[in-house]
């Protein structure tokens, strides 16, 4: 499994994919199998092939775990999108931060859930749907109330509030405000590079909102343009907002 992982953080996808397809013959129903091929398919832009293998490692670990955790609708929903399939996409996000409100999902990501709070937001603003862009906010905000919000990825929600400068996300990302220090160390750093994906995205998401959005196809175009950090959905959103192939860069 290790080997396998390692072939696409280093953007051998295609080796990736026959791995696990190889692996999975004899463990059709390991989850953490099935989700580590969907991500090597998503990686070669096998989006139809990643949504049912993300479903099923979803799924699986679903009802392994009682419901408590359904780490990938964030995927889930974003392939959604990224398919043209966008009714779909925000009626799985919605399910995340509803499961997670009513306590039915425990785990999400270390600040509580920002994650499915801030691609639904991304959906509502891009969409032009008021009502689903105020229930994001609504939902961040209570996230913001939380201890927990001081964890990554916590200082996007508290930016997108107006609570926190891009200088602070930057700060937050590399211990600097420049941001060419961020993208200097997101060159060599792969959770830089992370956060520093998502981080853009937002940006230029918040660009977008404010009806500027010249500085979002900017912003979209500087999270595109950074090496796959392979695990944020934003990266490959980004693509798509860009009209950019997804390659093995």
């Amino acid at each position: 499994l290790f080997r396998s992982w390692e072939m696409i953080f280093s953007h051998h996808y295609q080796e990736a994919a026959d791995s696990y397809e190889a692996q999975l013959k004899s463990n059709p129903e390991d989850p953490d199998l099935l989700s580590a091929h969907a991500t090597a398919l998503l990686c070669l832009g096998q989006l139809g092939e990643a949504l049912k293998e993300y479903q099923r490692a979803n799924d699986l670990t679903s009802r392994r775990l009682k419901g408590e955790t359904q780490p990938y609708l964030e995927k889930i929903g974003s392939i959604f999108w990224l398919l043209g399939r966008r009714d779909e996409a925000i009626q799985t996000f919605n399910a995340a931060i509803a499961g997670i409100l009513d306590g039915s999902i425990k785990f999400a990501d270390n600040a509580g859930g920002v994650s499915q709070g801030m691609l639904l937001w991304y959906a509502g603003v891009t969409s032009a749907d008021e009502k689903v862009k105020s229930h994001a906010l609504s939902y961040l905000r209570k996230l913001a109330n939380i201890s927990r919000i001081n964890k990554w990825p916590g200082t996007l929600a508290l930016f997108v509030l107006g609570e926190k400068t891009r200088a602070d996300v930057f700060a937050t990302i590399c211990g600097s405000p420049d941001v060419n220090e961020a993208i200097k160390q997101a060159k060599v750093d792969l959770l830089t590079r992370r956060r520093l994906a998502k981080a853009f995205f937002y940006i230029a998401t918040l660009e977008r909102a404010e009806n500027h959005e010249e500085k979002c196809r900017e912003e979209m175009a500087h999270c595109a343009s950074l090496e796959n950090p392979i695990l944020e959905i934003e990266w490959y959103l980004a693509q798509e907002e860009t009209t950019a192939v997804i390659t093995l860069s």
